[in-house]
């Protein structure tokens, strides 16, 4: 296959690059124009056949195509430590509209266990203490006001599920209409692979978690990279969330 993946340096992103050439599929990935890669011979002629390396800034829609062109599916692992997680949920919006303009359908979104059931088992008091945005984005709606990891994914979650693009956000402001026409009956065909146990808050019984507890025990990046591979080599779970927190490897 050629897979298009977006996550930058970050660890699961690199994880999933190097387990996808290994299983000899073509890699186009996106990365950050002063991002330094640690073998910088994956951006020489030696390795065309093999990866495609594009540089740019995360908020030019030109550089999310040149990484889709010509791919058969698109993978999307932000990582808390390398990107914003205040940013998700734009840059989901535009690997979409690329997505769209490119006519590719397939798409695989790693996020984390508990995303989309975060309004479960709350502690109303200790939480917040803890995490004042996140009880505002309980009650309003505020996701981008807020910080927590599992509302981001959530929210980021939203935009996958309603295959949303920047032509049908706002009801298309600032996009030229014209070019809505070509793909007017595009729609994602996208998998939520959800890694990882979360270490629950201090006496909460919620999702509260930091990044680092995400894959902490249970599954590591190889895992969860083997996973999503899989996923997408036998076209599985298509229109479908799971979570996975052991795998064959680890039983």
């Amino acid at each position: 296959m050629k897979i298009a993946i977006f996550g930058g340096l970050g660890t699961l992103a690199s994880e999933f690059v190097v387990q996808a050439m290994v299983a000899s599929h073509f890699v186009s990935w996106f990365i950050h124009t002063d991002d330094e890669l640690t073998d910088t011979s994956l951006e020489t002629p030696a390795y065309r056949d093999t990866i495609r390396i594009v540089r740019g800034s995360s908020d030019i829609l030109s550089k999310y195509q040149e990484t889709i062109a010509g791919c058969d599916a698109v993978v999307v692992a932000f990582d808390a430590r390398y990107t914003q997680p205040s940013s998700w949920i734009h840059q989901q919006r535009l690997i979409q509209t690329a997505m769209r303009r490119e006519s590719v359908q397939r798409i695989l979104v790693i996020t984390t266990h508990g995303a989309g059931d975060s309004q479960r088992r709350l502690d109303w008091s200790t939480w917040a203490k803890l995490n004042v945005d996140q009880v505002r984005y309980m009650l309003f709606g505020q996701v981008d006001m807020c910080w927590s990891i599992v509302a981001q994914y959530t929210a980021q979650e939203a935009v996958v599920t309603s295959s949303e693009t920047l032509e049908t956000r706002d009801g298309g402001s600032g996009v030229d209409s014209d070019d809505k026409l070509p793909h007017r009956d595009w729609a994602l065909q996208w998998t939520i692979l959800r890694p990882g146990l979360l270490t629950e808050g201090p006496a909460t019984g919620t999702y509260l978690a930091s990044h680092d507890h995400i894959f902490g025990g249970h599954i590591s990046y190889a895992d969860v990279s083997d996973c999503a591979i899989k996923a997408l080599e036998e076209n599985m779970d298509i229109g479908e969330c799971f979570s996975v927190a052991y795998s064959a490897r680890v039983a």
